[in-house]
């Protein structure tokens, strides 16, 4: 059993089981019904997208104020420019399915 906040943000500890389910003490799940109805899951999204796309900014920002960095192998790219790809390729998949 893991021990998790649900939603992350909802301030609600749940019991999370990968064979068995969540697990609710009392009251847990009367508060996450009441988390969600007063929008707490659009809030969530919304802060997650807002920090998603910050991160990409900083990102961006400490890409193109870096110096160019050595190309390893055929491929052409640095292991760190690659990276980098990934991470913005990943954070806009991540940011268009949660616009969703």
């Amino acid at each position: 059993m893991h021990r998790l906040n649900f939603a992350r943000c909802s301030g609600v500890i749940v019991d999370v089981c990968r064979a068995h389910g969540t697990w609710f003490d009392a009251n847990e799940l009367h508060r996450i019904v009441h988390f969600i109805r007063a929008g707490g899951l659009d809030q969530c999204r919304d802060r997650e997208k807002s920090e998603l796309a910050e991160e990409r900014r900083r990102l961006e920002a400490a890409r193109m104020n870096a110096e160019p960095l050595p190309i390893h192998g055929t491929s052409g790219y640095a292991k760190e420019d690659l990276l980098s790809l990934v991470v913005g390729a990943s954070g806009d998949l991540l940011v268009n399915w949660l616009g969703h």
